[in-house]
């Protein structure tokens, strides 16, 4: 049985870390607010109380506080020559890691997964974006425990899936139809399986498709 036929969604774009980082800095309109802005209206399912994204700023910054004396402190020992080179290094090295964590932070508070009438806008993350149709998904069920362990007891290897929940452990995987997806004319077709992470999964997977899953 052929799969739909779906008309292309624009590609949404993936934030650049950095250009997030120095818009905070200059305070000017930040790259991941202009991009949820051209996200379509629907449900908004947020990103930014995962595990991982709540405690990256504080443990980034905790670890420098020890990491950068102590690296001052060997530098001064061992390169005793030009020690203010290697320093301004050590110390540019810690603040761009700084930097990274702010704006990851930043991208997965700003762009919310959004469920449109025809499609599920993926966001949260600085590493995958897209748009799946929503007739595309044949089902949306939250995952218990790890994506391991999920992946074993569902019979999954890793070209099964894709994992797009960027810095977070996904908590909710979507099945797709054997469809093809594409945009500008350009047509693919999609691993089986999406995997994301979103502050309410069960909601967002029990709105999605109602009654599909099983």
């Amino acid at each position: 049985m052929a799969g739909p036929s779906l008309s292309p969604f624009p590609m949404p774009q993936v934030p650049n870390l950095w250009r997030e980082c120095a818009a905070i800095l200059l305070r000017r309109p930040r790259p991941s607010a202009l991009i949820a802005a051209s996200y379509p209206a629907g449900e908004r399912y947020f990103t930014a109380s995962g595990p991982v994204s709540g405690i990256l700023v504080p443990i980034v910054l905790v670890s420098l506080l020890g990491d950068i004396p102590l690296s001052f402190a060997v530098v001064a020992i061992s390169h005793a020559a030009h020690p203010t080179l290697v320093h301004a290094v050590v110390l540019a090295l810690g603040l761009l890691t700084l930097g990274w964590a702010v704006a990851a932070r930043s991208v997965a508070r700003s762009i919310p997964h959004v469920l449109a009438d025809d499609a599920l806008w993926m966001g949260g993350g600085a590493r995958h974006a897209g748009v799946i149709p929503r007739e595309a998904i044949r089902c949306i069920v939250p995952i218990q425990g790890s994506r391991h362990a999920w992946m074993r007891a569902h019979g999954l290897d890793r070209k099964d899936v894709l994992l797009a929940s960027g810095f977070e452990p996904p908590n909710l995987a979507i099945e797709l139809d054997d469809v093809a997806v594409g945009r500008c004319g350009m047509r693919r077709i999609l691993r089986r399986w999406v995997l994301l992470y979103a502050d309410r999964p069960a909601a967002l997977a029990s709105t999605a498709i109602p009654g599909r899953c099983t």
